[in-house]
């Protein structure tokens, strides 16, 4: 892996840390102020209106970051089809906002859409910009961008609740971030004069726009029908509870993934231009990522009840058998996160497609059949569905860099190791408290935690974990930067 990757990868996460313990702040204060009715019309809000952000982005950031060249020219076409989109897009959800109510029954919705409608507006002046420093792997900029929107974010979402504002809290702080993420840009990367109306050259942007978006819409479609379905059968409060128990399952992709994903379609572009197979890079970051994921997914199924207590509430118990399900049903996923940025950075952006045409419906279909079963049963069909996801991505891969079952399976084989001694500790605890539940105490979890830590180091050293050679470059890059500050 080369220095500047190595660099961006340092910031990027960072920068996601930083953004996942401000957001456990922000998840621990909130879960107190705002009811799980509150949370699940603003999920029920944001599905229609990630919905709609497909549609609005089409792919474009994507596009500039893996293109070849980008001129002026390019950028022009890029904003001008961002900008029709986006103004159709947040004329489409005013537009809905009264079906919207009819179909849930609660009047906050019009008072939600027209915020997000206009947040809608704000991404075209904020994307050449953004995407010109994805390309040039700028991520402490990107780094220092994001922060600051967090920070506002929190501020504004806080000071809201608490004064009683309620799930409206929750967009005016959306909107805020947005605000201040575009002037943000505008000031540490100007690029005004692409701010012209300009559709020269848009065959290639929409070409792939078009497969980028029908791509998203599938898979967004399948992580969102749940939500609605829900919504519909058992009320929007159960909405609440299965979204916050999704969102404490995606801890991995927070804490790891989330980190790496704005690195690798740049990362993986600028390797597939300079002639190099990408292989073994897809081989090193399987071994890597499961190293990292499958730990904590594991500790997470084992202390689903005191994790939720403690981030969460009394008010939230309900969670915790929903989180073990999905918790362990996304153990196969490992391959997930490289499955787009290599397949992109190669030119298949149709593969893409293809992939969730064929896995998509499947738990879609699932999902409509475990719907009268209560929402366990709906957690549970990540059992079928998540490894099918993953056997197809893997083959459209395969035949693209060549690799194989059987070098994934040498490839992540020491992470095995390392996940279950990462286990060991946290199992231990579980049997002796005499199965699941909350009783675990602070003290005691914060042992079990420290346990789980030092159990999966010993599995990196123990299984000689090709990880450990980036722990310990990451360390003298930290060690580099606090000298550099120093003097």
């Amino acid at each position: 892996m080369g220095s500047g990757i190595r660099r961006s990868i340092a910031f990027s996460v960072a920068d996601r840390y930083a953004s996942i313990a401000i957001g456990f702040v922000t998840t621990i204060i909130l879960s107190r102020l705002l009811t799980p009715k509150d949370f699940g019309i603003f999920t029920i809000a944001m599905s229609f209106v990630i919905f709609a952000d497909i549609f609005r982005d089409f792919g474009t950031g994507n596009y500039l970051v893996q293109a070849r060249q980008v001129t002026d020219q390019q950028l022009r076409t890029a904003f001008t089809s961002f900008l029709a989109t986006s103004a159709l897009c947040g004329l489409v959800l005013l537009l809905a906002t009264p079906a919207i109510v009819t179909l849930y029954g609660d009047a906050l919705f019009w008072q939600l859409m027209p915020v997000f409608a206009f947040n809608l507006m704000l991404g075209p002046f904020s994307v050449p910009g953004m995407s010109l420093l994805r390309r040039n792997l700028a991520f402490d900029t990107l780094a220092g961008i994001n922060l600051l929107g967090i920070a506002v974010n929190f501020v504004v979402v806080v000071v809201l609740a608490s004064l009683g504002h309620g799930v409206m809290s929750l967009a005016w702080a959306t909107l805020a971030a947005s605000v201040v993420r575009v002037a943000t840009v505008w000031i540490v990367h100007p690029c005004f004069t692409v701010f012209r109306i300009s559709l020269r050259g848009w065959k290639a942007p929409f070409e792939f726009g078009i497969v980028n978006t029908a791509t998203a819409i599938l898979n967004v479609a399948c992580e969102y029908l749940p939500q609605l379905i829900i919504g519909r059968e058992f009320g929007l409060a159960a909405v609440g509870l299965f979204g916050r128990a999704t969102s404490l399952c995606q801890l991995p992709d927070r804490l790891v993934i989330s980190a790496l994903s704005p690195v690798l379609l740049p990362a993986l572009s600028r390797q597939t231009r300079a002639g190099v197979h990408l292989k073994p890079s897809y081989l090193l970051a399987l071994s890597h990522m499961s190293a990292l994921q499958w730990p904590i997914l594991l500790c997470l199924a084992l202390l689903a009840e005191p994790a939720v207590l403690i981030l969460y509430g009394e008010q939230w118990k309900e969670v915790a058998p929903l989180v073990r399900i999905m918790a362990l049903a996304a153990l196969v996923m490992f391959p997930a996160f490289m499955t787009y940025p290599t397949v992109v950075a190669l030119g298949g952006v149709r593969d893409t497609l293809w992939m969730s045409l064929l896995s998509l419906p499947l738990s879609v279909f699932l999902i409509f059949l475990a719907s009268p079963f209560g929402l366990e049963a709906m957690a549970a069909t990540q059992f079928i569905t998540a490894p099918v996801q993953v056997f197809i991505a893997i083959r459209f891969i395969g035949r693209r860099i060549g690799v194989s079952w059987a070098e994934i399976a040498r490839a992540v084989g020491r992470s095995a190791v390392v996940a279950l001694c990462s286990a060991a500790v946290p199992a231990l605890v579980v049997a002796l408290e005499g199965g699941f539940g909350f009783s675990i105490s602070h003290p005691t979890l914060a042992c079990v935690l420290a346990g789980a830590a030092a159990g999966w180091l010993m599995g990196l050293i123990l299984s000689g974990h090709p990880l450990l050679d980036e722990l310990a470059n990451g360390m003298k890059l930290v060690g580099r930067r606090l000298r550099q500050y120093a003097l």
